[in-house]
Formats: C-alpha cells, sequence, structure tokens
C-alpha cells in the first residue's frame, strides 16, 4: 500500500519536534551539570578538610549554587526561548507568504508597521482574512513570550538595559507564578515557562499548518 506524504510546511513541523527534543535535552543537561557541579564542590571540600566555618568553603558553596540555579538555567532555558521564538516568527511568515502569494495580495506581512505579533495579528485578520489565532489566552502567553525574547537577545536578559516600559512587563510577569524571576538584575527562567510556553506555540503552529492545509487544498480544488 501506496502512502503519500504531504510535504507542505514539513520543515516547519520538523522544527517543532526538533524543539521539543531541545527541550528533553536541556533538562537532562541541566540535571547532568547540576550534579557534576555539587560533586566537584563535595571534592574539593574533602580535599580542603573545610566546614561550614571556613571563608573558602563558603565561596566555594556561593560558586556552586551560582553555577547551579543562575548561570545553567538562565543560558540553556534563555537560548530555547530565543530559539522557539525564531520558529514562530519564520513559521508565522512563510504561511503568511503562501496565503499572500495565492490570493495575489499586493500587501506583505512586513509591509505593515508595529511589532512582529502586533503585525502578524492584523495581516491575518485584515489582509488575509484568515484566522492566526482564536485562543486568546495562548496569544496573551505568546506576547509574554515576544518580551522575555527581545530582553534575551537584545539585553543579554538585563533588566536595567530595556526601556522603561518593557522593564515594567517584565518585573510585572515575576509576580504572576508562571516561572518568571528576577536575580541579580537578570531575568531567570525555569523549566516549566519554558514547557508552558512551547505548548502554546506548537498549538498555535499546529493548527495553523493544519487550517493552511486544508484551506490550500480546498483551493486548488475549485
Amino acid at each position: 500500500m501506496k502512502t503519500e506524504v504531504d510535504f507542505r510546511l514539513l520543515d516547519v513541523s520538523l522544527e517543532i519536534d526538533a524543539l521539543e527534543d531541545h527541550y528533553e535535552l536541556i533538562g537532562k543537561q541541566i540535571s547532568h551539570l547540576s550534579h557534576a557541579e555539587k560533586a566537584a564542590f563535595d571534592e574539593y571540600e574533602k580535599k580542603e578538610n573545610l566546614t561550614p566555618e571556613d571563608p573558602k568553603w563558603h565561596f566555594a558553596r556561593q560558586e556552586c549554587d551560582r553555577r547551579v540555579e543562575f548561570l545553567l538555567p538562565r543560558f540553556f532555558w534563555g537560548s530555547f526561548i530565543v530559539s522557539l521564538y525564531a520558529v514562530l516568527e519564520t513559521s508565522v511568515t512563510e504561511i503568511a507568504s503562501l496565503i499572500q502569494k495565492s490570493q495575489k495580495q499586493g500587501i506583505a506581512i512586513n509591509d505593515l508597521r508595529g511589532d512582529f505579533l502586533e503585525r502578524a495579528k492584523k495581516y491575518y485578520k485584515n489582509v488575509l482574512k484568515f484566522e492566526l489565532c482564536s485562543d486568546d489566552n495562548a496569544w496573551q502567553h505568546i506576547k509574554i513570550l515576544a518580551d522575555v525574547r527581545h530582553a534575551i537577545a537584545h539585553a543579554n536578559g538585563r533588566l536595567d538595559m530595556l526601556y522603561e516600559n518593557r522593564k515594567k512587563r517584565i518585573k510585572a510577569l515575576e509576580k504572576q507564578n508562571l516561572g518568571i524571576s528576577l536575580d541579580f538584575n537578570y531575568i531567570l527562567l525555569d523549566s516549566y515557562f519554558a514547557k508552558e510556553t512551547f505548548s502554546k506555540v506548537r498549538s498555535l503552529l499546529l493548527s495553523l499548518i493544519e487550517r493552511y492545509k486544508e484551506w490550500d487544498t480546498k483551493k486548488k480544488s475549485v
């Protein structure tokens, strides 16, 4: 029995799968490196015969905790969020371009002004007449993703390097138990935020892909 493979937007689907694998690998890598850091501290403690009363013990302990609780999640989950947003933006743009060409629209998504999510929402609704995201809760979470990604990609996650309005939004997010915290003036993300955000982006893109394919098939059959 011959099975037909639908190659439309296959790259986007593969990228979503790769992001899921990436999420799992990051969790394992953080766990592995955290255990290694703690083992190195224990070895140093024994070798130097240190106790909590020793200043050297406190310095080594603080350095270990800093790596495990701050540096590892900051860089690993931060890079994941940047990649996740990149897949979202390029996928939404690619699908918009496909619909634009099929409809022979003269206006492209990049012809509109504003930040990407604002442009995308307007373009899909007003130009393409095609639903981008019907889940308001998911869309609000994706707007949070955009804010966090911007802060990481353009300011290395440093709160003091953000414009005041974005800084206020980030500070407000810390109080919402989303897995976003502020530590030493840096934005710190945890696995919960990464997982929930990936879930929202995945659902949006899979729905968009499926609806585009149905629309495209129907249009070609007319």
